[in-house]
């Protein structure tokens, strides 16, 4: 019969997490999901055990100001995975959640082993599919949207932007940007969640991971968009742009895509 422990030292629960995490994807990594942990928010790992013998974790935490049980991390990373020896015990951890329990954006290789709902769509580019090539890529659009996208690029070109990298006193703008592209529905109006992307900023440098990309118009960013690589993955995490130049958003992921080629 298995049994459960609940573990709310955070020292405790970062050595579990670093036991069990694989370490495979960014999201696998303490020090960037460290950076969504607040104060709202209290240790509650379960620790699996059949036996003596340590079978696994369910990285849990308590929001204080909600009063539910979510994954560490809380809803900004994804990926979440079950930590365990054998996922076939993914069931038994869960019926010993507590109650008011909610998790999201549970990694999809998970469902090979519990029947989770369905959540939101998320979208991968292959681009070994394309040889590593942003022309190749560009060569599976059809002739119509190739040229389209062709002319909007040099008609932005005529402009003279410039594209610079790693521009940190860009995060100020970036933040700026974002909350006028998106309005109320911007996370960045909250200036918690902008302290926590701070520090994922930080976190990304230290490990020389960052790829901010600054598109300036006359000495003006005016797109700035958050990426990060991990393990032959980029990730983008965030954008801003000015919404009165028409086409940056295309150029702004052009940009990103031949980051993640470069890297």
């Amino acid at each position: 019969m298995l049994k459960f422990k609940i573990v709310t030292n955070e020292e405790e629960c970062r050595d579990l997490w670093k036991k069990y995490s694989k370490k495979q994807i960014l999201w696998d990594l303490w020090d960037f999901r460290f950076c969504f942990h607040t104060d709202n928010f209290k240790f509650n790992f379960i620790v699996g055990f059949d036996d003596k013998n340590e079978i696994g974790l369910l990285p849990l935490v308590f929001d204080i100001k909600e009063k539910y049980y979510t994954y560490f991390g809380e809803e900004f990373p994804e990926q979440n995975k079950f930590l365990l020896k054998d996922k076939k015990n993914i069931k038994f951890f869960l019926e010993n959640c507590p109650k008011n329990t909610s998790i999201y954006y549970i990694g999809p290789e998970e469902a090979k082993y519990y029947d989770f709902a369905a959540g939101g769509k998320r979208y991968f580019l292959d681009l070994d599919k394309y040889g590593n090539s942003f022309e190749s890529y560009l060569k599976s659009f059809n002739k119509k949207h190739r040229k389209n996208l062709n002319y909007d690029l040099r008609k932005l070109k005529e402009k003279g932007y410039v594209v610079e990298h790693n521009k940190i006193k860009d995060f100020e703008r970036f933040v700026e940007l974002n909350k006028k592209r998106f309005g109320t529905e911007s996370n960045y109006n909250e200036a918690g969640f902008v302290l926590s992307m701070s520090k994922f900023v930080d976190a990304a440098l230290r490990i020389n991971a960052l790829d901010v990309i600054s598109i300036k118009i006359g000495n003006n960013a005016e797109a700035v968009g958050l990426g990060v690589f991990y393990n032959d993955v980029y990730y983008v995490l965030g954008f801003g742009r000015n919404v009165e130049i028409t086409n940056l958003g295309k150029l702004l992921i052009a940009e990103q895509i031949k980051s993640a080629i470069a890297s």
